[in-house]
């Protein structure tokens, strides 16, 4: 059995008007007890939201955002926390990225962290920017 993280990414893709056919694909062979999320990536949809202005898109996800189609209700009992040893692996991710001078988004790396210390795959379409970590891009196709 392999455990998914599903970066923000993805979450956000699979709610967008024409969401990748590969992605839905891949999502539709998943066990829903395989896949996970962190409360960052909870979090960074959260903030994109609110970063929109008011009107009719921002009225829709927010209905999204908070109804039973949601992150949080989709994921209820599988949002996986930045802990005690996500924080330990996220300094190690870290240093040992400038040590070797390529510096990477702190951000990206607790959601890293998490997905190390919970033995999960990130899923993502940042293949760039979790280079190197255990990943998997579903809308390759």
């Amino acid at each position: 059995m392999t455990r998914y993280l599903l970066d923000t990414n993805i979450l956000s893709h699979a709610v967008k008007p024409n969401p990748s056919a590969a992605l839905g694909a891949w999502m539709v062979d998943q066990a829903d007890e395989d896949l996970f999320t962190s409360a960052l990536n909870i979090a960074e949809i959260r903030r994109g939201i609110l970063l929109l202005a008011s009107g009719k898109k921002r009225r829709a996800l927010e209905n999204w955002f908070e109804g039973p189609s949601g992150p949080s209700a989709i994921f209820a009992g599988r949002i996986l926390a930045f802990e005690e040893r996500a924080a330990f692996a996220w300094a190690g991710l870290m240093a040992e990225d400038r040590s070797r001078g390529r510096p990477r988004d702190p951000l990206d790396m607790i959601i890293a962290s998490v997905a190390l210390t919970n033995d999960c795959v990130i899923v993502t379409d940042n293949e760039r920017d979790f280079a190197g970590l255990k990943i998997f891009n579903p809308t390759r196709g």
